[in-house]
């Protein structure tokens, strides 16, 4: 019973510990290819770390161009 008991223990501190521990885990940069003719109308959301959903990556580059502090990419798709 107790080698049960310290193997569950172990199990539940091991996959505690496994998680995303990186430090860029809290977001990416956007690709940004100042382009002089605008964003392209393609649907690819990406989800900012401001909580607002961008259209694409171009998209959040040109509000990060009006911002003081620019928006990262939490992940991909919708918030």
């Amino acid at each position: 019973m107790k080698v049960t008991g310290i193997f569950l223990l172990c199990a539940l501190v091991l996959l505690s510990l496994s998680g995303d521990t990186r430090a860029d885990s809290l977001g990416r940069e956007a690709k940004c290819n100042n382009n002089a003719g605008g964003c392209t109308k393609i649907y690819n959301p990406v989800c900012g770390t401001d909580g607002n959903t961008y259209p694409n990556e171009c998209m959040l580059c040109v509000e990060n161009q009006k911002r003081q502090m620019p928006v990262l990419i939490q992940r991909s798709g919708p918030c």
